[in-house]
């Protein structure tokens, strides 16, 4: 599986109170998609430890293709995808995006309501052994993700060679990550909870970085 991230810094008020018919029939109308995600900034004011990272992109799109060839076809100049700085309000060098490969690690009792809380993180940068790092991650990290009170998915997101047309900048994250749960304070719980200070432990051992990562809580539709 395929994910593309569209990441607006900025986005009008249209996505405020949640996705438009527009942008949801925006992304449904891709072919070949498997899942989409709409992610709208939350920041209601809440206790979590990463609040200091600033205030975050303003919309995040999550669709998810089965294999190349579909994400492919979405990346074509004529894509529908093109349309979306006139749907969300904001010029196009306010977008980036980023193809991904999907590494999901499924919780039960699995999904929850609609909308949810994601919990979004990003790796910008790089580090000496990008393909060792990603490995430990995966191998340490999720485990330990899965064990959050009140988790409803974990999935992360490997860089990969892609091509694209569309009049937006190149996402060059090093690794993206969520965590999902049903509203925002369970996410405040979990950051809270013992799980946590885990967390911590392995970050740890993880090889240095040229940056450090983002974390920010968003509103999520299934589209």
């Amino acid at each position: 599986m395929l994910a593309l991230f569209m990441i607006a810094e900025t986005a009008g008020s249209e996505t405020g109170a949640g996705p438009t018919p527009a942008l949801r029939r925006l992304i449904g109308a891709l072919p070949g998609l498997a899942a989409g995600h709409i992610m709208i900034a939350d920041r209601s004011p809440a206790e979590q430890p990463f609040s200091a990272d600033g205030r975050g992109p303003d919309l995040v799109l999550e669709v998810v293709f089965a294999d190349r060839q579909a994400a492919a076809a979405a990346l074509v100049a004529t894509s529908v995808l093109a349309d979306l700085p006139a749907l969300i309000g904001a010029p196009a060098d306010a977008i980036s995006h980023q193809l991904m490969e999907v590494h999901a690690f499924p919780v039960e009792p699995g999904p929850g309501p609609d909308p949810f809380c994601t919990f979004f993180v990003t790796y910008p940068g790089t580090t000496g052994n990008l393909p060792g790092w990603l490995a430990h991650y995966d191998a340490h990290h999720p485990p330990i993700m899965r064990r959050f009170p009140k988790i409803r998915d974990v999935a992360t997101y490997w860089p990969l060679d892609w091509a694209s047309a569309l009049p937006f900048h190149r996402g060059t994250a090093m690794q993206r990550n969520k965590v999902v749960f049903d509203r925002l304070d369970d996410l405040v719980a979990a950051l809270a909870s013992p799980v946590m200070a885990e967390m911590r432990a392995d970050s740890a051992g993880f090889q240095p970085m040229t940056a450090r990562a983002t974390h920010f809580p968003m509103r999520t539709w299934r589209v």
